[in-house]
Protein backbone atom coordinates (compact mmCIF):
# COMPACT_ATOMS: atom_id res chain seq x y z
CA UNK A 1 0.00 0.00 0.00
CA UNK A 2 1.08 3.57 -0.68
CA UNK A 3 -0.18 6.88 -2.04
CA UNK A 4 0.89 7.92 -5.53
CA UNK A 5 -2.42 9.33 -6.77
CA UNK A 6 -3.73 12.20 -4.66
CA UNK A 7 -7.51 12.62 -4.54
CA UNK A 8 -9.77 15.35 -3.21
CA UNK A 9 -13.03 15.00 -1.32
CA UNK A 10 -14.76 16.12 -4.53
CA UNK A 11 -13.10 13.28 -6.45
CA UNK A 12 -14.18 10.80 -3.81
CA UNK A 13 -17.76 12.02 -3.53
CA UNK A 14 -18.17 11.71 -7.29
CA UNK A 15 -16.64 8.23 -7.27
CA UNK A 16 -18.72 7.02 -4.32
CA UNK A 17 -22.11 8.23 -5.53
CA UNK A 18 -22.94 4.83 -7.05
CA UNK A 19 -21.79 2.84 -4.01
CA UNK A 20 -24.24 2.13 -1.22
CA UNK A 21 -21.91 2.96 1.64
CA UNK A 22 -23.30 6.32 2.70
CA UNK A 23 -21.73 9.75 2.62
CA UNK A 24 -18.01 10.28 3.02
CA UNK A 25 -17.03 11.50 6.50
CA UNK A 26 -13.23 11.47 6.27
CA UNK A 27 -10.36 9.81 4.43
CA UNK A 28 -6.64 9.33 4.96
CA UNK A 29 -3.85 7.99 2.76
CA UNK A 30 -2.05 4.79 3.76
CA UNK A 31 1.73 5.17 3.33
CA UNK A 32 2.79 1.55 3.97
CA UNK A 33 3.86 -0.48 0.94
CA UNK A 34 5.10 0.57 -2.49
CA UNK A 35 2.66 -0.78 -5.07
CA UNK A 36 -0.84 0.74 -5.40
CA UNK A 37 -2.45 3.84 -3.93
CA UNK A 38 -4.66 3.17 -0.90
CA UNK A 39 -6.90 5.32 1.25
CA UNK A 40 -8.86 4.41 4.34
CA UNK A 41 -12.36 5.85 4.05
CA UNK A 42 -14.86 6.46 6.82
CA UNK A 43 -18.46 6.81 5.68
CA UNK A 44 -21.88 6.78 7.28
CA UNK A 45 -21.87 2.98 7.02
CA UNK A 46 -18.40 2.20 8.35
CA UNK A 47 -14.79 1.95 7.23
CA UNK A 48 -13.59 0.90 3.77
CA UNK A 49 -10.43 0.84 1.64
CA UNK A 50 -10.12 2.61 -1.69
CA UNK A 51 -7.47 0.95 -3.87
CA UNK A 52 -6.27 2.78 -6.97
CA UNK A 53 -4.35 0.44 -9.27
CA UNK A 54 -1.09 2.00 -10.43
CA UNK A 55 1.26 1.38 -13.36
CA UNK A 56 2.50 -2.14 -12.52
CA UNK A 57 -1.06 -3.47 -12.57
CA UNK A 58 -2.72 -3.97 -15.93
CA UNK A 59 -6.45 -3.28 -16.08
CA UNK A 60 -7.11 -6.67 -17.66
CA UNK A 61 -5.65 -8.40 -14.57
CA UNK A 62 -7.92 -6.76 -12.00
CA UNK A 63 -10.76 -9.33 -12.37
CA UNK A 64 -8.18 -12.05 -11.52
CA UNK A 65 -7.37 -10.42 -8.16
CA UNK A 66 -11.01 -9.81 -7.33
CA UNK A 67 -12.15 -13.34 -8.21
CA UNK A 68 -9.27 -14.76 -6.20
CA UNK A 69 -10.27 -12.75 -3.14
CA UNK A 70 -13.90 -13.80 -3.45
CA UNK A 71 -12.87 -17.44 -3.73
CA UNK A 72 -10.54 -17.30 -0.71
CA UNK A 73 -13.18 -15.53 1.36
CA UNK A 74 -15.80 -18.15 0.50
CA UNK A 75 -13.35 -20.80 1.70
CA UNK A 76 -12.66 -19.31 5.11
CA UNK A 77 -9.71 -16.99 4.39
CA UNK A 78 -10.28 -13.50 5.74
CA UNK A 79 -9.40 -11.03 3.00
CA UNK A 80 -10.85 -7.76 1.69
CA UNK A 81 -13.87 -8.07 -0.59
CA UNK A 82 -14.62 -5.63 -3.41
CA UNK A 83 -17.97 -3.86 -3.39
CA UNK A 84 -20.02 -3.57 -6.56
CA UNK A 85 -20.75 -0.29 -8.30
CA UNK A 86 -23.73 -0.79 -10.63
CA UNK A 87 -22.79 -4.49 -10.89
CA UNK A 88 -19.14 -3.65 -11.64
CA UNK A 89 -16.39 -4.74 -9.25
CA UNK A 90 -14.12 -1.84 -10.17
CA UNK A 91 -14.54 1.59 -11.69
CA UNK A 92 -12.28 4.59 -12.33
CA UNK A 93 -11.18 7.60 -10.36
CA UNK A 94 -9.04 10.32 -12.01
CA UNK A 95 -8.78 8.05 -15.07
CA UNK A 96 -7.29 5.16 -13.09
CA UNK A 97 -8.99 1.84 -12.23
CA UNK A 98 -10.07 1.61 -8.60
CA UNK A 99 -12.01 -0.59 -6.19
CA UNK A 100 -13.79 -0.12 -2.87
CA UNK A 101 -12.86 -2.95 -0.52
CA UNK A 102 -14.18 -4.02 2.85
CA UNK A 103 -11.98 -2.96 5.78
CA UNK A 104 -10.40 -5.61 8.03
CA UNK A 105 -9.52 -4.98 11.67
CA UNK A 106 -6.04 -5.80 12.89
CA UNK A 107 -2.49 -4.59 12.50
CA UNK A 108 0.67 -5.91 10.89
CA UNK A 109 3.39 -7.12 13.24
CA UNK A 110 6.41 -4.94 13.91
CA UNK A 111 8.51 -7.80 15.30
CA UNK A 112 7.83 -11.31 14.04
CA UNK A 113 7.44 -14.01 16.69
CA UNK A 114 7.68 -17.79 16.29
CA UNK A 115 3.94 -18.06 16.94
CA UNK A 116 3.19 -15.53 14.19
CA UNK A 117 5.53 -17.31 11.75
CA UNK A 118 3.74 -20.58 12.50
CA UNK A 119 0.35 -18.93 11.94
CA UNK A 120 1.61 -17.58 8.61
CA UNK A 121 2.72 -21.08 7.57
CA UNK A 122 -0.69 -22.50 8.42
CA UNK A 123 -2.64 -19.94 6.43
CA UNK A 124 -0.26 -20.08 3.46
CA UNK A 125 -0.57 -23.87 3.30
CA UNK A 126 -4.34 -23.59 3.53
CA UNK A 127 -4.46 -20.95 0.77
CA UNK A 128 -2.38 -23.18 -1.52
CA UNK A 129 -4.56 -26.22 -0.85
CA UNK A 130 -7.91 -24.56 -1.43
CA UNK A 131 -6.72 -22.64 -4.50
CA UNK A 132 -6.16 -25.88 -6.40
CA UNK A 133 -9.83 -25.90 -7.42
CA UNK A 134 -9.82 -22.36 -8.81
CA UNK A 135 -9.26 -22.36 -12.56
CA UNK A 136 -8.09 -18.84 -13.31
CA UNK A 137 -4.66 -17.92 -14.64
CA UNK A 138 -2.28 -15.01 -14.58
CA UNK A 139 1.35 -15.22 -15.60
CA UNK A 140 3.80 -14.05 -12.95
CA UNK A 141 4.61 -10.44 -14.00
CA UNK A 142 7.86 -10.69 -12.01
CA UNK A 143 8.85 -14.15 -13.22
CA UNK A 144 12.40 -15.19 -14.11
CA UNK A 145 12.02 -14.14 -17.75
CA UNK A 146 11.55 -10.49 -16.71
CA UNK A 147 14.74 -10.42 -14.58
CA UNK A 148 17.02 -9.20 -17.44
CA UNK A 149 14.79 -6.15 -17.89
CA UNK A 150 14.72 -5.53 -14.14
CA UNK A 151 18.51 -5.80 -14.04
CA UNK A 152 18.88 -3.32 -16.88
CA UNK A 153 16.53 -0.86 -15.16
CA UNK A 154 18.35 -1.15 -11.83
CA UNK A 155 21.98 -0.94 -12.94
CA UNK A 156 22.47 2.80 -12.44
CA UNK A 157 21.07 2.91 -8.91
CA UNK A 158 22.86 -0.33 -7.95
CA UNK A 159 26.20 1.42 -8.51
CA UNK A 160 25.19 4.02 -5.92
CA UNK A 161 24.83 1.32 -3.26
CA UNK A 162 27.99 -0.63 -4.08
CA UNK A 163 30.48 -0.56 -6.95
CA UNK A 164 30.30 -4.37 -7.17
CA UNK A 165 26.54 -4.73 -6.78
CA UNK A 166 25.73 -4.79 -10.50
CA UNK A 167 28.39 -7.45 -11.10
CA UNK A 168 27.07 -9.53 -8.20
CA UNK A 169 23.52 -9.21 -9.49
CA UNK A 170 24.51 -10.53 -12.94
CA UNK A 171 26.39 -13.44 -11.34
CA UNK A 172 23.45 -14.30 -9.10
CA UNK A 173 21.02 -14.13 -12.00
CA UNK A 174 23.17 -16.59 -13.98
CA UNK A 175 23.34 -18.93 -10.97
CA UNK A 176 19.60 -18.77 -10.33
CA UNK A 177 18.66 -19.20 -14.00
CA UNK A 178 21.00 -22.17 -14.43
CA UNK A 179 19.55 -24.00 -11.43
CA UNK A 180 15.90 -22.93 -11.64
CA UNK A 181 13.44 -25.86 -11.39
CA UNK A 182 11.36 -26.77 -14.42
CA UNK A 183 8.61 -28.83 -12.82
CA UNK A 184 7.33 -28.29 -9.29
CA UNK A 185 3.76 -28.26 -7.93
CA UNK A 186 2.15 -25.05 -9.17
CA UNK A 187 -0.97 -23.02 -8.54
CA UNK A 188 -2.14 -19.56 -7.56
CA UNK A 189 0.23 -17.79 -5.19
CA UNK A 190 0.06 -14.49 -3.30
CA UNK A 191 3.64 -13.60 -4.35
CA UNK A 192 4.02 -10.65 -1.95
CA UNK A 193 3.20 -11.97 1.50
CA UNK A 194 5.37 -9.62 3.55
CA UNK A 195 4.47 -8.79 7.18
CA UNK A 196 2.64 -5.62 6.11
CA UNK A 197 0.22 -7.80 4.11
CA UNK A 198 -0.86 -9.90 7.09
CA UNK A 199 -3.06 -8.44 9.83
CA UNK A 200 -3.02 -9.79 13.38
CA UNK A 201 -5.41 -9.46 16.30
CA UNK A 202 -4.07 -10.77 19.61
CA UNK A 203 -1.45 -12.89 17.80
CA UNK A 204 -4.04 -14.52 15.53
CA UNK A 205 -4.24 -13.70 11.83
CA UNK A 206 -7.26 -11.49 11.18
CA UNK A 207 -6.69 -10.80 7.48
CA UNK A 208 -4.62 -11.32 4.35
CA UNK A 209 -4.40 -8.25 2.11
CA UNK A 210 -2.90 -6.82 -1.11
CA UNK A 211 -3.30 -9.40 -3.87
CA UNK A 212 -1.93 -7.21 -6.68
CA UNK A 213 1.01 -9.57 -7.35
CA UNK A 214 -1.02 -12.80 -7.11
CA UNK A 215 -0.42 -15.09 -10.08
CA UNK A 216 0.27 -18.68 -11.10
CA UNK A 217 3.69 -20.06 -10.21
CA UNK A 218 5.46 -22.69 -8.10
CA UNK A 219 3.74 -22.99 -4.71
CA UNK A 220 7.10 -23.34 -2.96
CA UNK A 221 8.23 -20.06 -4.57
CA UNK A 222 5.52 -18.37 -2.49
CA UNK A 223 6.98 -20.09 0.56
CA UNK A 224 10.47 -18.86 -0.32
CA UNK A 225 9.16 -15.28 -0.46
CA UNK A 226 7.79 -15.72 3.07
CA UNK A 227 11.11 -17.11 4.34
CA UNK A 228 12.88 -14.02 3.03
CA UNK A 229 10.23 -11.61 4.30
CA UNK A 230 9.61 -13.09 7.76
CA UNK A 231 12.72 -15.00 8.85
CA UNK A 232 15.48 -12.41 8.63
CA UNK A 233 16.13 -9.63 11.13
CA UNK A 234 18.43 -6.86 9.85
CA UNK A 235 19.66 -9.28 7.20
CA UNK A 236 20.47 -12.02 9.73
CA UNK A 237 18.69 -15.37 9.35
CA UNK A 238 16.60 -16.61 12.29
CA UNK A 239 16.30 -20.38 12.02
CA UNK A 240 13.66 -20.55 14.76
CA UNK A 241 11.32 -18.33 12.75
CA UNK A 242 12.02 -20.34 9.60
CA UNK A 243 11.38 -23.65 11.37
CA UNK A 244 8.11 -22.33 12.78
CA UNK A 245 7.00 -21.09 9.35
CA UNK A 246 7.88 -24.38 7.64
CA UNK A 247 6.27 -26.48 10.38
CA UNK A 248 3.06 -24.50 10.10
CA UNK A 249 3.05 -24.79 6.32
CA UNK A 250 3.68 -28.53 6.32
CA UNK A 251 0.90 -29.14 8.80
CA UNK A 252 -1.47 -27.96 6.04
CA UNK A 253 0.48 -28.97 2.92
CA UNK A 254 3.38 -31.42 2.83
CA UNK A 255 6.32 -30.35 0.69
CA UNK A 256 7.59 -32.84 -1.87
CA UNK A 257 11.23 -33.95 -1.86
CA UNK A 258 11.81 -31.94 -5.04
CA UNK A 259 10.37 -28.81 -3.43
CA UNK A 260 12.62 -29.22 -0.40
CA UNK A 261 15.68 -29.86 -2.58
CA UNK A 262 15.02 -26.71 -4.63
CA UNK A 263 14.20 -24.45 -1.68
CA UNK A 264 17.66 -22.75 -1.60
CA UNK A 265 17.52 -21.72 -5.27
CA UNK A 266 13.89 -20.60 -4.93
CA UNK A 267 14.88 -18.45 -1.95
CA UNK A 268 17.74 -17.00 -4.00
CA UNK A 269 15.39 -16.25 -6.87
CA UNK A 270 12.82 -14.49 -4.71
CA UNK A 271 15.56 -12.54 -2.89
CA UNK A 272 16.94 -11.38 -6.24
CA UNK A 273 13.47 -10.41 -7.44
CA UNK A 274 12.86 -8.13 -4.46
CA UNK A 275 16.39 -6.73 -4.53
CA UNK A 276 15.84 -5.66 -8.15
CA UNK A 277 12.40 -4.14 -7.64
CA UNK A 278 13.56 -2.31 -4.51
CA UNK A 279 16.43 -0.82 -6.47
CA UNK A 280 14.01 0.32 -9.16
CA UNK A 281 11.57 1.72 -6.59
CA UNK A 282 14.46 3.62 -5.00
CA UNK A 283 15.46 5.03 -8.37
CA UNK A 284 12.01 6.24 -9.40
CA UNK A 285 10.89 7.45 -5.97
CA UNK A 286 8.57 10.44 -6.36
CA UNK A 287 9.00 12.93 -3.50
CA UNK A 288 5.39 14.06 -3.95
CA UNK A 289 4.13 10.53 -3.34
CA UNK A 290 3.25 9.38 0.16
CA UNK A 291 5.39 6.25 0.11
CA UNK A 292 8.57 5.11 1.81
CA UNK A 293 10.80 3.05 -0.53
CA UNK A 294 12.36 0.04 1.18
CA UNK A 295 16.12 -0.27 1.48
CA UNK A 296 17.56 -2.72 -1.10
CA UNK A 297 20.58 -3.51 1.12
CA UNK A 298 18.45 -5.84 3.24
CA UNK A 299 18.09 -8.16 0.26
CA UNK A 300 21.78 -7.93 -0.64
CA UNK A 301 22.49 -9.63 2.71
CA UNK A 302 19.68 -12.14 2.26
CA UNK A 303 20.91 -13.09 -1.22
CA UNK A 304 24.44 -13.61 0.14
CA UNK A 305 23.05 -15.94 2.79
CA UNK A 306 21.19 -18.20 0.36
CA UNK A 307 24.07 -18.72 -2.06
CA UNK A 308 26.08 -20.34 0.73
CA UNK A 309 23.34 -22.82 1.69
CA UNK A 310 24.44 -26.40 0.95
CA UNK A 311 21.53 -28.29 2.49
CA UNK A 312 17.83 -27.35 2.83
CA UNK A 313 18.01 -28.54 6.44
CA UNK A 314 19.80 -25.27 7.15
CA UNK A 315 16.37 -23.60 6.84
CA UNK A 316 15.11 -25.64 9.80
CA UNK A 317 13.11 -28.09 7.74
Amino acid sequence: MAVYTHVTSEDLNLFLKDYEIGKLIEYVGISEGVENTNYKLKTEKGSFILTIYEDRVEKKDIPFFLEYMFYLSSNGIKCPLPLKNKNKLFSEIIDKPASILTFLDGASTLSVTEKQAYQLGLILGKIHNISNSLEINRKNPMGLEIFPQLIENSTAIAENFSKDLSKNIYEEYDRVRSNWPKDLPSGIIHADLFPDNILFHEDQISGVIDFSFSCNDFLSYDLSICINAWCFKDGEFDILLSRSLLNGYQKERKLSNAEIEKLPILCSGSALRFLLTRLIDWRVNDESAMVTPKNPNEFVKILDFHKDINNPKEYGI
